[in-house]
């Protein structure tokens, strides 16, 4: 066996690096924007290329006798998602990105067994298509293979306990209060919730797929929750949405509206869709930047005192005189019930410009940017 030239190997390293460098963060690229593309769920992407010092320490070891050609993952691309079921979708997207070296690819699963517990992911190594390295930016990276990794939060999660816990030991733990056997209590009982969020998460998937066909058929006796009430407004006001004037969203006050909506007297989409008057719509749209101002508008035109009175409950605070103006086209009294319930009005300036609860003119007063506006 020819003796390997250490000094040799890592002088080639450093000057390939760079390129490594840029063959990683050029994957990267492609395979978050097809992901994206496809509308994929996923937690993170990220790239690296290998480390020169750990790179020469993997060169030593006596199962590479030509590092250079043998190790396949100088250029690193790592997807994590959020259950197990992305991953084998994420897999499916983008194994036909690239050209896959199946004999150095691996299932980690598959590898592992299904009577043992521990490190799960998948792993492919390959190269860009023929196709790609056609173009200009690319051909400098012929021949040169990256691994790309397809993981879990959990598996990943446990990838780096247990590497930075079990590595120190050798790979081997100490027998001593039993701590190879809690090691792999600890393994299986992450692997056991990451299943239960993957089930989960189809059973959610089923959910939004069942309301999303029972309103389409107009059957609307469904208790109202973030899921349903998000595909009953995305199929009412659909032309809306997709002419831009309403963004399909609750900027995180799902919890909050509901309960607003509750409070008012709506508890199924049935209660909500008998109150809205269909030749309205774009009158509930208008000055609704997501799904939050939307539905307190429609709670507001349809009866605002009673929005007050039962439903508003401080959640928001300011209400802008331009939107005022808008609402009083509807409601008559707005001003009376807003001064009756103590609402603050602001300018377009964000200043308060009514009365405060001991009537005094508080004209330079700024409004506080961390409270709600009305959306």
């Amino acid at each position: 066996m020819v003796k390997k030239n250490l000094d040799d190997i890592m002088n080639w390293y450093v000057k390939q690096r760079p390129n490594y460098i840029n063959l990683a963060q050029k994957v990267e690229s492609i395979i978050r924007e097809v992901l994206d593309s496809s509308k994929m769920s996923y937690y993170t992407i990220s790239s690296r290329a290998k480390e020169i010092e750990s790179f020469i320490n993997k060169a030593e070891k006596e199962k590479y006798s030509d590092p250079i050609k043998e190790i396949k993952d100088l250029a690193g691309i790592r997807i994590i998602t959020f259950v197990k079921s992305e991953v084998y979708e994420c897999a499916e997207i983008i194994k036909p990105l690239f050209n896959v070296d199946s004999n150095h690819s691996i299932d980690k699963s598959k590898e592992l067994g299904d009577d043992k517990v521990g490190y799960r992911s998948v792993h492919y190594v390959a190269e860009l298509t023929d196709e790609r390295l056609k173009l200009p930016e690319y051909q400098l990276f012929k021949n040169m293979q990256f691994e790309i990794q397809i993981r879990t939060i959990l598996e990943h999660a446990w990838a780096d306990i247990s590497h930075d816990r079990n590595y120190k030991f050798n790979g081997v733990l100490p027998p001593e209060n039993d701590i190879q056997r809690r090691f792999s209590l600890a393994a299986a009982t992450l692997e056991l919730v990451d299943r239960e969020f993957d089930s989960l998460a189809k059973e959610i998937s089923q959910y939004e797929k069942q309301v999303e066909q029972m309103t389409v058929r107009s059957e609307l006796d469904i208790d109202i929750n973030t899921t349903s009430l998000n595909n009953f407004l995305s199929h009412v006001f659909k032309d809306y949405i997709e002419s831009n004037q309403l963004e399909p969203d609750f900027k995180k006050s799902d919890k909050k509206i509901i309960g607003e909506l509750n409070s008012f007297g709506l508890k199924t989409l049935s209660d909500l869709n008998n109150l809205i008057t269909k030749h309205e719509l774009g009158f509930y749209v208008e000055q609704s930047q997501n799904f939050i101002g939307l539905l307190r508008n429609i709670m507001l035109i349809i009866d605002a005192e009673k929005y007050f009175k039962r439903a508003w409950k401080k959640n928001w605070n300011g209400m802008e005189t331009s939107y005022v103006k808008f609402l009083k086209t509807k409601i008559p009294d707005i001003e009376q019930i807003l001064e009756k319930y103590k609402v603050d009005l602001l300018d377009d300036d964000g200043l308060l410009i009514s009365f405060d609860e001991d009537d005094e003119y508080n004209e330079e007063d700024e409004y506080n940017e961390d409270d709600e506006e009305i959306a």
